[in-house]
């Protein structure tokens, strides 16, 4: 089921708790399963690059501010108004990742429109200093129709990933 922000089609909340905003992309002519790492992965379901992982932000920084989810979910909307947040293409740069050593994924980084702008916009707005999203979208993961691993900012990538050759043979 779709749960779809600021009255457009583009912009989505998925998660446990509906509480990462994303937008949904989409891949032509991948392979069912790809083998990386030694592992064999597959297709996820369904393809999105996730935007801001406000659940994660309150958590990782500490937030205490009131209604903090609501609010960043109208500063988004308000925000995207003026601003396009889209995806403006994706790098030549693949990752493999593996955070609890069961799920495991290939992630293929991505640049977007606006978005460290949003992040600027809300940092000065509630005197945070939440770190600029690494956007990418999980290409295969080794759970069957699941989505991906978080990957908020950089220390995740550090953390969690290695760079791997391009697994698809071609260009995004």
């Amino acid at each position: 089921m779709s749960n779809f922000i600021c009255g457009s089609k583009k912009h989505e909340l998925i998660g446990v708790d509906n509480d990462v905003i994303t937008i949904s992309v989409s891949f032509e002519n991948l392979q069912e399963e790809i083998r990386a790492h030694e592992e064999t992965l597959y297709l996820p379901s369904p393809f999105h690059v996730s935007l801001v992982y406000i659940g994660k932000i309150i958590q990782r920084y500490n937030v205490t501010i009131p209604d903090f989810r609501t609010k960043i979910l109208n500063d988004f909307c308000e925000f995207t108004k003026e601003n396009e947040v889209d995806i403006v293409g994706y790098r030549d740069e693949y990752r493999f990742c593996s955070r609890d050593g069961i799920k495991k994924t290939v992630v293929v980084m991505c640049e977007v429109s606006n978005l460290n702008r949003f992040f600027d916009f809300i940092n000065a707005k509630y005197g945070l200093n939440i770190r600029y999203p690494t956007t990418h979208a999980t290409l295969y993961n080794t759970l069957k129709g699941e989505p991906g691993i978080s990957l908020m900012d950089e220390d995740d990538i550090r953390k969690f990933t290695v760079l791997i050759p391009n697994p698809i043979g071609r260009s995004l």
